[in-house]
């Protein structure tokens, strides 16, 4: 991508700016807002200088901010030395253009510098396609920025302009129009060209999850930074990076997770969400995150010891109602139980009625997670007694594997089993049963999941 569109904001010195609408938020969720946006620009390793916020009654289409707050920026960037803005919204391409122009220094909008963060964290090839996906359809309205310099020439050829000719200013300025027409060009191309070699990677994710349809699967979704990867790797012994920064991981892993009950299921590691998750993002990460979707349980792991976590809580709602996942059922996993009190937890405790609490770092109430998804998993499962015949010895290495054998009679003409399976192996044990027979007993739960 750096061909066509470089926007690298690493090292850059910055001035934060949030804005507080009429309409939108309280002044304390606007600070939290920049707080977090301060956040951001640290983990995207840019060095922030201040921050300020303005209060205004509606965007202004010019520079977002008000002009006599665009005057203030001016004299500070020079009196501190900034080299950047970053703006606590999304920016128009003519906004960013208007205050590159007028403040002459780098204009940084949320969503630009979370596509920054993205870019320099990406790790795998599905997910480096993804995020150059998503910067090329960020960059595409705004490339005219990047050409100020043709602009400037074909304004210099004002002298020969006005001595009649007029050839040396149009002829520098028609440059300047070509070069961006094939900018756009080879940008529609690359788009083009990257999503075709993501959707095959994609066909071979869904093929990927086919072959795992017998297992339940579990993800874990969450606010960015709320311990996800690093709850991940306790559970299942994995290695993946886990750091106390926003976007830690990007890619989904899963792992298959063995419950103490023999029971075993697929637990996989998403992406963390955020406020004002930029549009190109979600869309360039969809085919990824119906993992999501396509769960049978979600474990939404939220922050205990974060303020705002119940803001938290909507935005992750949010994006899965977006992904059409709002339908899968959820237990709420409070993570950090450690960096809280009792009276804290009690009142999230009352709050959130289907809800377990734990503290991955400190490894507290692991085991007891561990037993409520057995439990949880067994509520699907069918208790069955089987005659299996010799001839089926592969059924009864099937059941030791997959299910809970409560009893096993050897017999003359075969083998007498009590075992407890859950219910969506039937249909393979079914085929396998060539020579024997068996009988459901004690219970059947319906699938639908009641935590």
């Amino acid at each position: 991508m750096s061909d066509i569109y470089s926007n690298s904001i690493a090292e850059c010195r910055a001035i934060l700016i949030g804005a507080k609408l009429q309409q939108a938020g309280s002044l304390n969720e606007v600070r939290e807002s920049v707080q977090e946006l301060r956040q951001l620009a640290e983990t995207a390793h840019i060095e922030v200088l201040c921050e300020h916020i303005q209060s205004l009654p509606k965007p202004n289409p010019t520079f977002f901010i008000g002009k006599g707050k665009v005057e203030e920026l001016k004299s500070l960037i020079s009196e501190i030395e900034a080299d950047s803005v970053v703006f606590d919204v999304s920016l128009s391409p003519a906004q960013t253009r208007n205050l590159e122009k007028y403040l002459d220094t780098i204009i940084i909008d949320r969503t630009g510098l979370i596509l920054e963060i993205f870019a320099q964290r990406a790790r795998t090839t599905e997910a480096k396609l993804q995020v150059d996906i998503a910067r090329h359809q960020y960059a595409l309205p705004r490339l005219t920025r990047m050409w100020t310099h043709l602009s400037r020439q074909a304004t210099g050829g004002g002298g020969a302009s006005s001595s009649g000719s007029g050839r040396a200013g149009g002829a520098v300025r028609g440059v300047g129009e070509t070069q961006l027409q094939i900018d756009r060009k080879l940008i529609r191309g690359q788009i083009a060209k990257k999503s075709s070699t993501l959707a095959v990677i994609e066909r071979r994710r869904q093929q990927q999850r086919k072959h795992r349809s017998e297992m339940v699967n579990v993800s874990l979704v969450g606010y960015t930074n709320a311990g996800k990867s690093t709850l991940f790797n306790r559970l299942t012994q994995s290695s993946v990076l886990a750091e106390h920064k926003l976007f830690a991981t990007l890619d989904p892993t899963t792992r298959v997770l063995q419950l103490p009950t023999n029971h075993r299921l697929l637990l996989t590691d998403t992406v963390g969400f955020i406020k004002k998750l930029p549009h190109e993002l979600v869309a360039s990460f969809k085919a990824t995150l119906e993992e999501v979707a396509e769960s049978d349980l979600l474990l939404h792991v939220v922050d205990a010891s974060h303020p705002n976590l119940h803001q938290h809580v909507e935005v992750v709602n949010d994006v899965l109602q977006d992904l059409g996942a709002d339908a899968v059922p959820v237990i709420f996993l409070f993570n950090k139980c450690d960096l809280i009190d009792d009276h804290q937890l009690k009142l999230l405790q009352t709050e959130y009625t289907n809800s377990m609490f734990v503290s991955a770092i400190e490894i507290d109430g692991l085991d007891q997670l561990l037993s409520h998804l057995s439990d949880h998993l067994s509520r699907q499962d069918i208790r069955l007694q089987i005659e299996l015949s010799y001839q089926d010895q592969k059924a009864l290495d099937f059941v030791y594997k997959n299910g809970q054998v409560f009893e096993t009679d050897y017999r003359t003409e075969g083998v007498a089993v009590e075992v407890r399976l859950p219910s969506r192996y039937i249909k393979r044990l079914t085929e396998m049963l060539v020579h024997s027979t068996y009988t459901s007993e004690v219970y059947r739960v319906e699938r639908a999941i009641n935590c």
